[in-house]
């Protein structure tokens, strides 16, 4: 199961550790098993007949947050990414999941239950969660900070062809991943709002179904195909400039993990690197038009202070990490200051923070350190889990709130 072309990367580590002291779990149990370097080695192990399947082996390996930080900092090369990648699935069919993941997993493969689910918590929240003020924490996260579902998906409600203001120049299809669609429906509106007002027709197909990110970097590999195959054969298209996100695990998933799992898996990779060569975040395309967005010019006697947190599969799996500095500059009323780390993990990646709490909780404190140093009153990011690790932490009085770029742009054009 585990790619041959990427077992060949374990045999170039150098065990140099430059991948340490970027590794965010690294930091905070100051032990090599949470280390870049020591689960290359376990892996190695593994794969050489030394170590059976554990689940002192899967714990160590599974602590991984996949932020990509340890391959970008390696001198030789090293895809560590995609070996542990290969790693979770050789855990995943030995092991199998836990029920909480098998739950999740059937969710995310099937939109009617997913619809359902998130239905069930919305009336949870307004009628149990929110009345009472229960304040039980999910991990690190207190309940009563978890966002609340929408009313309805949003995509029911938008229309699978939004038209453009004014002449149009250009059409992009948005992909708006489960989070827009079932629990954030300002941001979908507010993307909408922005490309629309750009002359860009917005094309919103109703079938698509989760990226399946968090199933197949969960390992379940195989269980992920049928969503990744229906959502390729949707997005293949000839007929669009882009396919527009605003969730970096979206996007990261589209243009880089997915192109790795058909490869990996030994499937045909043409069309999912077709789809990846179109995938941009909303940021990048509202740059190429900036000039031409509708901005309202605001007064700077008390400008807005906003910082900015890079989510790990933008800055890393899709490089973005200028775009959304520009939209912010670009507002007169704002002022940008830039955090320490800012491109360092916030401690979320998805189910992580539930999973592996104590780890999240010392990843997330340096975070949320850095952005109090910043005094800013707003911190932007364009991560749905990232803005839900943050608000989850950042409860002390006086805290910034947290918002997608794409909001703060939408409330400054001109009507």
């Amino acid at each position: 199961m585990f790619a041959e072309a990427i077992k060949e990367d374990l045999y170039s580590c150098l065990k140099c550790a430059m991948c340490q002291p970027v590794c965010p779990t690294y930091r905070v149990m100051r032990m090599e098993r949470y280390a870049p370097r020591g689960r290359v080695q376990m892996v190695k192990k593994y794969l050489e007949g030394d170590l059976s399947i554990t689940k002192s082996l899967q714990e160590a390996l599974m602590s991984c947050i996949l932020c990509e930080a340890c391959a970008q900092a390696c001198p030789s090369g090293v895809r560590l990414d995609r070996v542990f990648e290969n790693m979770r699935m050789e855990l995943h069919e030995t092991l199998g999941p836990k029920f909480a993941k098998k739950a999740l997993f059937a969710a995310l493969q099937d939109p009617l239950l997913m619809r359902l689910g998130a239905g069930i918590a919305r009336v949870g929240s307004r009628m149990i969660v929110a009345p009472l003020n229960i304040e039980w924490k999910l991990g690190n996260i207190p309940l009563n900070r978890l966002p609340v579902f929408n009313r309805s998906s949003f995509r029911s409600r938008v229309g699978e062809i939004v038209p453009a203001k004014g002449a149009r120049v250009g059409r992009v299809l948005y992909f708006t991943g489960c989070a827009t669609d079932l629990i954030n429906e300002d941001v979908g509106r507010a993307v909408v709002k922005v490309l629309t007002s750009l002359g860009l027709e917005v094309l919103v197909p109703r079938d698509q179904v989760c990226c399946s990110v968090p199933i197949f970097l969960s390992g379940a590999r195989r269980e992920a195909l049928p969503n990744v195959q229906k959502n390729l054969d949707i997005l293949d298209r000839t007929d669009v400039d882009a396919i527009v996100v605003d969730c970096a695990t979206c996007g990261g998933g589209l243009k880089k993990a997915v192109p790795h799992l058909m490869e990996d898996l030994g499937l045909d990779t043409e069309k999912a690197h077709r789809v990846a060569s179109k995938i941009k975040d909303v940021s990048e395309v509202v740059v190429e038009y900036l000039e031409e967005l509708p901005i309202e010019r605001k007064t700077k006697e008390s400008p807005l202070t906003v910082t900015y947190h890079d989510p790990c599969h933008m800055v890393r799996s899709m490089k973005v990490s200028t775009p959304p500095r520009q939209l912010l500059a670009a507002m007169d009323d704002v002022r940008f200051v830039e955090m320490a780390g800012a491109d360092q993990c916030c401690g979320g990646a998805g189910s992580f923070q539930f999973e592996h709490v104590e780890i999240s909780a010392g990843v997330t404190s340096r975070k949320t350190a850095n952005i109090r140093a910043t005094g800013a009153q707003t911190v932007a990011t364009g991560c749905p889990g990232c803005r839900l690790t943050l608000t989850g932490n950042l409860l002390k009085t006086g805290d910034p709130t947290v918002v997608h770029t794409l909001q703060l742009l939408a409330e400054r054009l001109r009507a």
